[in-house]
């Protein structure tokens, strides 16, 4: 399953590669951005359901991890490193 999944991935990257290719030689520049706004609800609908997913996701593993915790001075410097890394990526971003 995960082999092909793997290649299932690769194709699909290998495939936007080809299509991206193809638009920008065969179209003018001006075509070439309409057929790009035409396919930006995809990318819009991809981000959105991968944003739904992550929130909870996180939410569920730090949940669970800390559920499984028997120590409850693990569980506070597992606190205060998610914290940090998330007002560090915060920061960042």
């Amino acid at each position: 399953m995960n082999r092909a999944f793997a290649f299932i991935l690769i194709f699909a990257m290998v495939a936007g590669i080809a299509a991206g290719w193809f638009v920008n030689s065969q179209f003018p520049a001006a075509k070439a951005a309409e057929i790009a706004d035409n396919l930006s609800i995809l990318t819009d609908l991809f981000l959105r359901l991968i944003k739904m997913i992550i929130a909870p996701l996180v939410f569920a593993t730090l949940v669970a991890g800390i559920a499984h915790m028997e120590d409850a001075a693990a569980i506070g410097r597992v606190g205060a490193k998610t914290m940090g890394w998330f007002i560090g990526a915060s920061i960042v971003s």
